[in-house]
């Protein structure tokens, strides 16, 4: 009789548990603060799924949460919704059972009965920026880009967390920090934090989140506080904080890659930055060379990573942290001794598959096979799929990840529309209107010194705007042209704006468009008037740029082949040598090649080697600058004085009160140091001055004179009349760069390129830093030299090369070609035409002597 009665008080006591559950407020969730109400997730969600560490990217095992897991849980919205687990689950710790009913969501609000433990689930927060700081500048700035989100985190509650800083002179009640996620806006806040970073936390509406590709976008509307003039607007800056914005989901919501095509929702770190760590056994072998490298391309594209990173290891290194995903590749025999949980069918077939690693939120891919015929088809499997390909054929580039929308290729003879690249109609109050775009050029492009594009103006401004303003336009950050207002008030239609092709390269362009805008109400600046409304300019996204007919011929050498990823000769793979066959090696090849991966939407073709031969056409060298063979430095052009002044330097991150010069290296009499020439007498100055100009005679004087004239008046030099530029000396790295590229044309049809830095590890942190999308663009030239902790790179032109037939032979294209190289070869294009005119000259004396009459 009593073993009835026990059955109905159980019942009772569920359902009683039941309702305090269904009736506790969001507010009172145990995790400590919350999301707001309207992003709680329902009761379906188990926050036991849940790790307890702040790190993004994580989730737990069923069977690894502190508190006894539910015997029975709620089904699932969707079938997709289920957590992915292949590993073993971990032996929970003793606990009473909840009665079948209660709802495991909210254990914290069962009635106390002193044996309920109290868990703090900590949720899951996402970075969603792809730089680690992103500035907005001037009176109106923006930036567009996406991002990957899996089917739990969609389908969960979010909201966003927003961190930035401002300029001090930015007025609150005027300017304002604006996001929009997929078109709807999340985030309206006025910019008020100019002494510290602002936190902030704004809910996204249910719904708006979806799986897979989702837009953001950043706008800044900043007003000065007192100064009119448009040098105050210069001032004007507010930076967002990676650190501090990103996505934080809701309590018990989780975070599941179910395949391959979830790579993309691996995300970004703190500096937005993607790491593919992969994990591989006995990598000195060259079985596992070539395929490692030619892995981590495909899964770069796969993942569409905005700034991938390579890191190779030879042992487990344990849970992946935020924004990072681990790669385990090899044969199923010498995996299985590495990463627990390889599954059996690794042993018989190929395998490729996500599996959740234990105790954390991350996830491994697994690449293995029983033979290494097996692994390569595993490793086949991650390429299938040719979402970059695609693009390519269509002419796009794959830039979604850090600039919306993807950027179109101009092959000639084309015309894009504003409202195509991203640009918007815009109307502007302000004094300075700051919009821009990017275009990619294709690897042979060859139209600097002649060519020009046609922006072809759609715009209007007011009477209010004076005569004197006018509309900028700058091609990667240089000016290259300027329109002038000439009247007070019109609607300019069509209007066009010559661009010269001076300053666009092979890969992507960055083109910036600024209204300069003057008016007499800021020459008086009445207070209050930073605040003015009253529209002076309009933007129409009807403007459009048009791209001529240019020459198409490649060069060798030019790196800017390389940044669009390309290798000089796309038809023959290029030879890829690593001076030593371990980690840090590794992840700097890696590195280099997944770039280039991304920049062409397709992996490279390269041949890997142990060491390079003469008869390789076409090498990459990659190791540090002790690690090179003797000979090579001279090669590819570069100083051998690099091998003396890296090891006496210190490395990146040491004091600069370390740095010496080494003692081999001492600079020319004439470079004496500056307390040497003071010691120096000023008659003994003056004395070696006036020999000097003394010994240069008339002759020299006077050509002396006509250079500076020349160069004065037509921008000419005795460099620009060169016929022979054979001879050019070596490059000269600066002294404080942290890594070299540099390129060399060989005697045969090919190029070696170096990768150097100044040591094996000192090469693979900056080559990762190389990387970075807004460094790699700029990439050009014979030979470029990364500034340590500057984004910035130094650039040393070409000026010995020869070209390559990218095309089918053509008259009009060659006609190009010859016009842009006789535009930059000054000298001999004046002695053609003087051949030419000559030789007119005979030719009609002697039509005439044979047709004519003497008189």
């Amino acid at each position: 009789m009593r073993r009835v009665l026990i059955f109905p008080l159980l019942a009772a006591q569920a359902m009683v548990a039941q309702n305090v559950v269904a009736q506790a407020p969001f507010g009172m969730s145990p995790g400590g603060p919350s999301a707001p109400s309207s992003i709680r997730p329902g009761p379906q969600q188990d926050p036991g799924l849940q790790a307890p560490s702040a790190a993004p990217f994580e989730m737990r095992q069923p069977g690894v949460s502190p508190s006894p897991p539910p015997t029975a849980a709620p089904a699932p919205q969707s079938g997709n919704a289920a957590p992915f687990a292949v590993s073993p689950q971990r032996p929970a710790p003793a606990s009473p059972p909840p009665q079948a009913g209660t709802s495991p969501a909210r254990p914290a609000a069962l009635p106390a009965t002193g044996t309920a433990a109290v868990r703090n689930p900590a949720r899951i927060e996402r970075p969603v920026l792809p730089f680690e700081t992103i500035r907005l500048e001037g009176e109106t700035d923006a930036r567009s880009w996406t991002f990957h989100l899996t089917q739990d985190e969609a389908s969960s509650g979010a909201s966003i967390a927003l961190g930035y800083k401002n300029a001090v002179v930015a007025m609150p009640e005027g300017s304002r920090l604006r996001i929009a996620i997929n078109g709807e806006s999340v985030v309206d806040t006025p910019i008020s934090s100019p002494t510290d970073v602002k936190h902030m936390t704004a809910s996204i509406r249910p719904g708006l989140l979806r799986a897979g590709q989702n837009i953001i976008r950043m706008e800044a509307f900043q007003r000065h506080r007192t100064d009119c003039t448009i040098e105050a607007t210069y001032e004007l800056w507010t930076d967002v904080d990676s650190a501090s914005t990103k996505l934080v989901f809701a309590d018990g919501a989780t975070k599941t890659l179910r395949g391959l095509d979830d790579l993309p929702a691996v995300g970004v770190d703190n500096t937005g930055v993607t790491t593919i760590r992969v994990v591989a056994p006995k990598i000195y072998r060259p079985e596992v060379r070539d395929r490692l490298l030619r892995l981590v391309q495909l899964v770069a594209l796969r993942g569409r990573y905005a700034h991938p990173v390579i890191q190779v290891v030879e042992a487990d290194p344990g849970p992946s942290p935020i924004g990072t995903i681990k790669v385990a590749m090899g044969l199923a025999s010498e995996l299985r001794g590495l990463i627990s949980g390889v599954p059996d069918a690794a042993m018989i077939q190929p395998l490729t598959m996500m599996m959740q690693e234990t105790g954390s939120l991350g996830s491994t891919l697994v690449v293995s096979g029983p033979t290494w015929q097996d692994l390569d088809t595993a490793i086949g499997i991650v390429g299938t799929k040719g979402i970059n390909a695609t693009r390519t054929e269509r002419g796009m580039i794959d830039t979604a990840s850090w600039q919306w929308p993807e950027v179109p290729t101009a092959f000639g003879a084309q015309s894009f529309r504003f409202a195509d690249l991203g640009v918007p109609t815009q109307e502007f109050s302000g004094r300075r209107l700051k919009t821009g775009f990017s275009i990619n050029l294709p690897s042979d492009f060859y139209a600097t010194e002649y060519g020009e594009a046609i922006l072809n103006l759609d715009a209007a401004y007011t009477s209010a705007v004076r005569p004197g303003s006018h509309v900028n336009v700058f091609v990667n950050g240089m000016i290259s042209t300027q329109m002038t207002i000439t009247s007070q008030g019109d609607i300019v239609r069509r209007h066009k704006i010559r661009v010269p092709l001076r300053n666009f390269k092979s890969g992507l362009n960055h083109i910036t468009i600024e209204a300069i805008l003057l008016t007499d109400a800021d020459e008086r600046c009445a207070p209050g008037e930073t605040l003015s409304e009253a529209n002076r300019f309009v933007l129409f996204d009807t403007t459009t740029l048009e791209f001529p007919t240019y020459g198409r011929i490649g060069r060798l050498p030019d790196l800017a082949v390389m940044s669009a990823g390309h290798f000089p000769d796309d038809d023959l793979p290029t030879t890829v040598v690593l001076a030593r066959l371990d980690p840090p090696n590794y992840s700097a090849a890696g590195t280099l090649l997944a770039r280039m991966a991304r920049s062409a939407g397709t992996p490279v073709r390269a041949q890997f080697s142990n060491a390079a031969s003469a008869d390789d056409e076409s090498v990459l060298f990659i190791g540090a600058v002790d690690q090179i063979p003797a000979g090579l430095l001279n090669r590819v052009k570069v100083s051998e004085h690099l091998r003396m002044i890296w090891p006496s330097t210190p490395a990146v991150g040491e004091k600069a009160g370390q740095q010496t010069a080494s003692p081999d290296f001492s600079l020319p009499a004439s470079q004496a140091s500056p307390d040497r020439i003071a010691a120096a007498s000023t008659d003994e100055v003056r004395k070696r001055w006036s020999e000097t100009f003394q010994r240069r005679g008339v002759i020299q004087q006077t050509i002396g004179t006509v250079q500076d004239w020349l160069e004065r008046t037509f921008s000419l030099s005795l460099g620009s009349l060169a016929l022979d530029e054979r001879s050019e000396a070596p490059y000269e790295p600066p002294q404080r760069a942290s890594l070299l590229i540099a390129q060399s044309r060989t005697e045969a049809s090919g190029v070696w390129t170096l990768v150097t830095a100044r040591t094996d590890k000192g090469l693979a942190a900056e080559t990762a830093r190389l990387a970075n999308p807004t460094v790699w663009s700029q990439v050009a030239g014979r030979a470029v030299a990364l500034e340590p902790r500057e984004m910035k790179l130094q650039v040393e032109p070409i000026k010995d090369y020869r070209f390559v037939q990218t095309l089918p032979p053509s008259l009009t294209n060659l006609r190009l070609v010859a016009a842009n190289w006789m535009s930059a070869n000054i000298l001999p294009y004046a002695l053609l035409l003087l051949a030419c005119c000559t030789f007119l000259g005979i030719a009609t004396s002697l039509l005439l002597n044979r047709l004519g009459r003497r008189s």
